[in-house]
């Protein structure tokens, strides 16, 4: 099972965006998020953006899967991403 960070969309065309995530920007498929714009957090998998998030719920997913990789981190205030919808 792939798990991956919440991304924030930074380009967008054509069915296609650019998804910066962690300062990694991947190109992803908009087919199943079809209204999808720029500056929307979302969930990316294997090259489709799968959902839709709000800032506040990518920061959870953000800080619990940091929390899962990096245990010695749990404790950690890790602030929730800013911007977007």
């Amino acid at each position: 099972m792939c798990l991956e960070l919440p991304g924030r969309i930074v380009e967008l065309d054509d069915g296609v965006a650019v998804v910066d995530t962690e300062g990694r920007r991947v190109r992803a498929s908009t087919l199943v998020v079809p209204d999808a714009s720029v500056d929307d957090w979302v969930v990316v998998v294997a090259g489709t953006i799968v959902d839709r998030l709000t800032p506040a719920e990518a920061g959870e997913i953000r800080a619990t899967l940091l929390g899962a990789i990096a245990p010695d981190r749990a404790g950690l205030a890790i602030p929730a991403p800013k911007g977007g919808a």
